[in-house]
């Protein structure tokens, strides 16, 4: 043990470990024998906040995440192999994550980024799963619309809207045609695909969102830029959400292309974020949550 310090390396090596191991402050104390306040002191030690990385990898996926006090911080990590934290900041203004690249990377080390993978100038890839979580919205709100819409709601074709959602969202071509499966809410026994025939045959107007729906799903499944781009070009106007669903990725035509001609996918940070939730669950005490999360 060094002079002037209480605390051996091997125990702070311990703390630091349980404490990425979403083991709370309180809970280590108890463990290691020691204060809340001398654990969150170790962390606080050991952790170097790294003003940039060595290299910019050629491509990154940016998001966002809710850090302290209900505020949204910005993340970014590689989107290849290492998946390493690029830069963490606290907050998500366009203004701030400008500056920190532009502050701390040259011309020619930003110029060498490739893609950058959003959500929703380096080549901008929209994430296939937000693609497909719009348009399913889309066709969930029809869905609903629709039941709004019937008198009875004992009726056979209410009871599939609402209790087999699910089949709407499922890719046509894995649902049961030939056997028949009793369909509880329903009380019936019925293939899926009578089942989902009964609704969309007699709404047309539910039929056009739902074709929308599977045939962004499968020229997305496909990564086909073709079919994607005649989805889009080619689809009519139905009175509901999917209108502006549909609209939203015509606008942003480039990077909804991009996202089927390039493998790259915000799967990374999002595991990050996962991780991230996880942490402050359990990390409840610790000031200094970011420090933690770098860490």
């Amino acid at each position: 043990m060094e002079e002037g310090h209480t605390l051996s390396h091997q125990l702070k090596r311990s703390v630091l470990h349980m404490a990425r191991e979403g083991i709370t402050a309180t809970g280590i104390a108890r463990i290691c024998h020691c204060s809340p306040s001398s654990v969150i002191r170790i962390i606080d030690e050991a952790v170097e906040l790294k003003s940039r990385v060595a290299r910019l990898p050629e491509n990154l996926c940016f998001d966002e995440f809710c850090s302290v006090n209900s505020t949204m911080s910005f993340i970014c990590c590689d989107a290849e192999r290492s998946h390493d934290i690029v830069a963490i900041l606290e907050n998500r203004l366009t203004k701030t994550i400008r500056e920190h690249f532009m502050n701390r990377y040259t011309n020619r080390e930003r110029a060498a980024v490739k893609s950058i993978v959003v959500d929703l100038n380096a080549r901008i890839i929209i994430d296939r799963f937000h693609i497909v979580q719009l348009v399913g919205r889309a066709l969930g709100n029809a869905r609903i619309s629709l039941m709004k819409k019937m008198n009875d709601c004992h009726c056979k074709e209410y009871k599939i809207l609402k209790a087999h959602w699910r089949l709407f969202h499922k890719d046509s071509a894995d649902l049961e045609a030939a056997r028949s499966v009793y369909l509880r809410g329903v009380n019936e026994y019925m293939t899926q695909q009578n089942a989902l025939d009964l609704i969309v045959k007699n709404h047309p107007q539910f039929e056009k969102v739902y074709d929308a729906h599977q045939d962004v799903f499968n020229a997305l499944k496909e990564k086909n830029r073709e079919r994607l781009i005649d989805v889009l070009e080619n689809y009519h106007h139905s009175g509901q959400n999917m209108d502006t669903a549909i609209f939203t990725l015509k606008k942003n035509m480039t990077a909804i292309l991009n996202s089927v001609e390039y493998d790259f996918s915000n799967g990374p940070v999002e595991g990050i974020n996962r991780r991230i939730k996880s942490l402050k669950r359990s990390c409840f005490g610790l000031r200094n949550r970011i420090a933690l999360i770098r860490s």
